[in-house]
């Protein structure tokens, strides 16, 4: 289990959930914290706990959906903290309407920001890791990223992107030898921060709170996993997807899947 001891991490979604959560987490463990949102008022209360954990830490108030934004930012972050050793992907949004019901700019607001973000704050910090041969970098998908749902067409689309990013990132990796950068895919089911208010559980899988998630995504990076996947009913999924389709959607449909989204209100 590697120490975080001095070790310089970047998170989005940094002011509130999960996100505030895993950068104090880090803190406890004496890590660095560059911290990335566009509430500038929440993200500096996230500072201000991080540094009364003794650590250093600076906020950059920034749209990641911006390559512009990133790249200006990514030079400052670079500037006062040198190196990075850790990279999270957070930063997240759902709409939650039927896909007749979204916009254009609905479908690109999620896609943007959920999986371009990524492709955008990965594409900065990367090469300087792949050039040290050591990095680690944690993408937050989602149980959505392995399953479809009703109403949540461009989210789960979003997360499926990320999932399969995350997986040919790590065979590209290892291919050309670059071993010593990790790579952690983090796919918890719905959690209680309000993203998801008004979602109905599925059958036998409670609503996760982000106390939990974020210790088990720190636990995940300590230890190097390649897949966090949380709660276990979660890893069932796979072994639904062997059954014809016709079967997988009554599995689906009988979970509570297709109902899980008629009371959504968000936040």
């Amino acid at each position: 289990m590697k120490t975080l001891t001095g070790k310089n991490v970047v998170i989005t979604g940094a002011a509130a959930g999960i996100g505030r959560l895993m950068a104090l987490n880090f803190a406890r463990e004496k890590a660095n914290i560059a911290l990335i949102d566009i509430d500038r008022r929440r993200l500096e209360e996230t500072e201000r706990e991080c540094t009364a954990l003794k650590v250093k830490a600076r906020s950059y108030v920034c749209d990641v959906s911006s390559k512009k934004m990133v790249d200006g930012v990514a030079k400052e972050i670079r500037k006062e903290f040198d190196r990075i050793d850790i990279l999270v992907n957070n930063a997240g949004v759902v709409a939650g309407k039927p896909f007749l019901d979204l916009s254009y700019e609905d479908v690109k607001r999620t896609m943007d920001i959920n999986f371009m973000g990524t492709i955008i704050l990965t594409q900065a910090f990367l090469p300087a890791m792949v050039v040290r041969n050591d990095g680690h970098i944690v993408n937050i998908a989602s149980s959505a990223g392995f399953l479809g749902m009703p109403n949540l067409s461009d989210y789960c689309a979003s997360k499926f992107a990320e999932v399969g990013f995350t997986d040919s990132l790590r065979l590209e990796l290892k291919k050309f030898g670059h071993t010593g950068v990790k790579l952690t895919c983090v796919c918890p089911y719905v959690i209680s921060t309000g993203m998801f208010k008004g979602f109905k559980p599925f059958i036998f899988n409670p609503v996760l709170t982000p106390e939990y998630v974020a210790a088990r995504v720190l636990q995940g990076v300590k230890k190097d996993k390649a897949y966090v996947v949380m709660p276990f009913m979660v890893r069932l999924i796979k072994y639904v997807k062997l059954f014809p389709v016709g079967i997988q959607d009554w599995i689906v449909a009988n979970m509570g899947a297709n109902r899980a989204m008629d009371t959504f209100k968000g936040k």
